[in-house]
């Protein structure tokens, strides 16, 4: 190996893996609208990289339900639909109350210091930026994350993590639909703190209660703004032709 690839070399995680993340966080935010045909060209244009880290971070998402292959046709973002919605809520919800009721069975002073850091630290945010058109805040998206990864980050367990992972991205979807779409204003600060505190009681029953109560909410509210939406980004474009 040269000393030039001796260099590179280690700068190709780093690149990949922001790319990577951009276009993960701009499909979460609905920034990529769902069923948004993806041009690697058009992808290379907007993040300023080659095609090559386009195109693993494309087939990255696929996996994690963000994106979708068609045949012939190339890469779109994940369509949404209500019945997607009910699946999805239905399986985080299952899924969710698995990896709580492990982190609190196992979780120490540490954990419950770093829940309790989240929270404070979601309180401190708002969920649009008005100096750009109420869209989603990426600083709320990213602490609203972090909080609800708190919640579970002592279960143990790498894989039931990165599922819950999986399936939170996909939810954090409709939930910017829902906040697009402006629906009406929701203070969930409530109830973030009362799973808090059913968790850091141990209480874990309630906790999970709480939780699965929170998610269900959520998607209801979502349910009720998909129609909204649709028609409020056709209005506003997109990436070819917005949602299906």
């Amino acid at each position: 190996m040269t000393s030039v690839e001796q260099h590179e070399h280690p700068i190709e995680p780093t690149i990949n893996a922001t790319v990577l993340r951009q276009i993960r966080a701009d499909i979460v935010a609905c920034r990529l609208t769902p069923n948004a045909r993806l041009r690697v060209e058009a992808l290379r244009l907007r993040y300023g990289v080659g095609g090559s880290p386009i195109r693993e971070a494309l087939m990255r998402l696929e996996a994690e339900g963000l994106v979708t292959l068609e045949a012939h046709k190339g890469f779109r973002v994940s369509p949404v639909s209500h019945d997607n919605l009910v699946d999805l809520t239905k399986t985080r919800g299952e899924i969710e109350a698995i990896a709580l009721r492990w982190s609190i069975a196992n979780g120490g002073v540490e954990w419950e210091a770093d829940l309790l850091g989240a929270f404070h630290r979601l309180t401190h945010q708002r969920k649009t930026k008005r100096s750009a058109g109420d869209t989603v805040d990426p600083a709320w998206f990213r602490e609203h994350r972090n909080f609800h990864a708190a919640l579970v980050a002592a279960c143990g367990s790498p894989k039931l993590k990165a599922i819950r992972e999986s399936l939170f991205a996909q939810a954090e979807r409709y939930v910017a639909l829902s906040i697009i779409s402006k629906s009406p204003v929701r203070n969930d600060i409530a109830e973030h703190e009362q799973i808090m505190g059913a968790a850091l009681a141990h209480d874990v029953a309630r906790a999970i209660r709480l939780n699965s109560a929170h998610i269900e909410r959520t998607a209801e509210r979502v349910a009720k703004s998909l129609v909204g939406a649709k028609r409020a980004f056709l209005l506003r474009g997109g990436i070819d032709e917005g949602m299906g």
